[in-house]
């Protein structure tokens, strides 16, 4: 009998291959909020570094030819295509090709993973303090936005570093050959991504019907 497929396994599995890895997804969650938390307090100490750095990256955002393609979306309400492309770009660029990826190198990808997740926390908390200041319907978006999408790259970084460590620590899949424990992180990785496609769909939702009904004021004064 072939072996069913239903969506309630794919939630068990994912869960128990996140549970497997919960030291690295705590390990990763850690870096994240450390990096979050520094990078919020030097914004409201007003520091003159985080300040520039801050008008920076938004100087830089702003510049990016997606970003104003998911803005002209919004701005026509067209919301299924913003929130597509924002799903798409954050489910590959975002969570595979950032942070689950490089785990196919052997402790080095573990390092570079955890780099990422230091810098991007980092970022988030110098940009987010002013964008949840901004108004209460701006908070509610920035906060769903954060724990969703954060949410999602805590686990696709933690599949990563699982992957990078795995051929070095092979006993951890019960095994003493490295290719096995390699495939085997992989396998709990893409069961992982099932938790981390729904947390960026959520997201995109969450973050692009915010940002559509935060503009409505300025694109419709009065």
């Amino acid at each position: 009998m072939a072996r069913e497929s239903s969506p309630s396994s794919l939630f068990r599995e994912a869960f128990e291959a996140a549970r497997r890895i919960k030291n690295i997804v705590i390990f990763t969650a850690v870096l994240y909020a450390i990096s979050f938390i520094a990078g919020c307090t030097l914004t409201s100490m007003g520091n003159t570094y985080a300040s520039e750095l801050e008008e920076e990256i938004q100087r830089y955002i702003l510049s990016q030819e997606i970003f104003a393609v998911i803005l002209e979306y919004l701005r026509t309400g067209n919301l299924v295509a913003a929130i597509l492309i924002t799903f798409t770009v954050n489910l590959c660029l975002g969570a595979f090709l950032t942070t689950t990826l490089p785990g196919i190198l052997p402790l080095l990808g573990a390092i570079g993973i955890s780099f990422v997740g230091l810098l991007r926390g980092f970022v988030i908390g110098l940009t987010y303090p002013q964008v949840l200041g901004y108004s209460p319907l701006a908070f509610i978006v920035g906060v769903g936005t954060i724990l969703l999408e954060l949410g999602a790259y805590v686990l696709s970084s933690a599949a990563g570093v699982n992957i990078s460590l795995a051929p070095i620590f092979p006993a951890r899949y019960e095994t003493e050959s490295r290719m096995t424990a390699f495939k085997e992180a992989w396998k709990d990785a893409a069961r992982i991504f099932v938790i981390v496609i729904i947390l960026l769909g959520l997201g995109a939702i969450w973050e692009m019907v915010g940002i559509y009904f935060l503009i409505q004021p300025i694109q419709h004064p009065g």
